[in-house]
């Protein structure tokens, strides 16, 4: 019995040590009234060394860039042990609130969503289709088909890869109509093993477009997940 007991230890240790790491909380902040710009944040506690980090992120839809004087971090630091993440991030909001409320406000509601990924998701490349509201019409409705292609080169420390989102716009009989690539298939992200898009949500005019996306980052604490945006416009 003592032998099990000191087997299962070790295997227990073995299993925490494979899947150390932490997991980001995603915070949507919403659009701007004009549907120009987004804001999001993520923050938590690093594994191992549990120190609280906080993130929030403005983005220029049609540009898919950041807005560089409104972007804000609190990264992982000692001084701040004892607190958790949302405690971080709240006092980062808190401090930074004027300019954040000039690019945000309106969050995407039921109505705006246009994909939410469900435990039935077959995997991270699965195609996606949704419905194209801005330009159909009684006699002729569009979609759009989303595919995200992902190149991952290298293991452990050479581990690098890079992404982008084809999106074709077709008719009620499949025939397509346009092609975009959203996103830049020549930058590399170190330590990046996956993405996944887990959410597109719409303005209110449903012409400002956003992808919430999963990465998943393998490095010597484990494996970890953050969190990203490509945006961009829908054409009329």
């Amino acid at each position: 019995m003592k032998k099990l007991i000191i087997c299962f230890v070790l295997i227990l240790s073995l299993c925490l040590s494979v899947f150390a790491g932490d997991v980001a909380e995603y915070t949507d902040l919403g659009f701007s009234p004009d549907g120009k710009y987004f804001v999001f944040a993520q923050y938590g506690v690093t594994d191992k060394d549990f120190e609280p980090y906080a993130e929030i992120y403005t983005v220029d839809v049609a540009k898919n860039d950041f807005v560089k004087d409104a972007v804000f971090k609190s990264l992982p630091g000692k001084s701040k042990t004892g607190k958790n993440g949302l405690s971080v991030f709240e006092e980062l909001y808190n401090k930074n609130e004027a300019t954040l409320k000039k690019y945000s406000g309106e969050k995407a509601s039921l109505e705006t969503t246009l994909y939410l990924r469900g435990p039935e998701s077959k995997g991270s490349t699965e195609e996606i289709t949704f419905k194209d509201f801005v330009n159909s019409s009684e006699e002729k409705e569009l979609f759009y088909t989303i595919n995200l292609v992902k190149h991952i080169s290298g293991k452990g420390k050479n581990l690098k890869s890079s992404f982008f989102i084809g999106l074709e716009q077709k008719d009620a009989e499949g025939k397509i109509l346009s092609r975009k690539v959203i996103g830049n298939p020549d930058f590399e992200r170190k330590n990046v093993s996956d993405y996944t898009i887990r959410r597109i949500i719409a303005d209110k005019t449903g012409k400002s477009i956003v992808f919430e996306i999963e990465k998943r980052i393998e490095d010597e604490k484990g494996t970890s997940f953050r969190y990203m945006v490509e945006t961009f416009i829908l054409d009329n």
